[in-house]
């Protein structure tokens, strides 16, 4: 125990360089030396939604009441659950709650949902409302496009579309993915990292609507 304490006091005496901080990530694999903030696909559809939100919840660290919101996101869980535990006759292989990372690009989360159909591999996004008439939201279509990158970088398959599950209506959509969407979210990722090491506040959201039902209402 006192070497580790010694090893943890070293870590603060030094500045590492990066071959450095390599041979202390395969040393030490329980410790995770990250050179920027890593950032998870959920933060990509708060970023979008509101940019004060990274704010409130990663630099002052702000604690979050449950909204209406929330707790649909809990039913959604709930729904993956019954899902998993039921017995699939087809080809398609079906994966849950797999977390995964990137270092290279900063990225990190949790995969509710993935299919592999033989061919290719692709995120399913439940959702409990109804399909939007207009199209997806840029909020929930980047955050899907986050999951595809993190199972194209661990998996070696190319991402090119997602699925979106809404349980209301019971229907199922198909949305492609291109490379300029996976260029979309570098951009949102290096934004977010400026957020939260320049700890400075953004402006808010143009659209007062968006604050009626927001975890930030009374910090903002």
């Amino acid at each position: 125990m006192e070497d580790e304490q010694n090893v943890v006091k070293d870590f603060n005496d030094i500045e590492l360089n990066k071959h450095e901080l390599d041979f202390l990530r395969l040393s030490f694999p329980k410790i995770h030396l990250y050179e920027s903030p890593m950032i998870g696909t959920e933060e990509i559809r708060q970023y979008i939604y509101c940019k004060r939100i990274i704010y409130f919840r990663h630099v002052i660290k702000a604690p979050m009441e449950q909204t209406v919101k929330m707790e649909l996101g809990t039913k959604k869980h709930e729904i993956l659950q019954a899902l998993e535990g039921k017995d699939d006759e087809s080809s398609i292989s079906k994966y849950y709650n797999i977390y995964l990372t990137d270092p290279q690009i900063n990225l990190v989360g949790v995969i509710d949902y993935f299919e592999f159909d033989g061919k290719e591999a692709y995120p399913v996004e439940i959702k409990t409302g109804k399909v939007p008439k207009n199209g997806v939201e840029k909020r929930f279509k980047y955050q899907i496009v986050a999951q595809a990158i993190l199972i194209e970088k661990n998996f070696n398959f190319l991402v090119k579309k997602a699925k979106i599950a809404y349980t209301k209506e019971k229907k199922v959509i198909e949305i492609p993915i291109t490379i300029d969407d996976k260029i979309k979210v570098m951009e949102i990722i290096r934004e977010i990292q400026k957020i939260i090491k320049n700890e400075e506040i953004p402006p808010p959201t143009k659209d007062k609507a968006k604050c009626v039902d927001c975890e930030c209402r009374k910090y903002c």
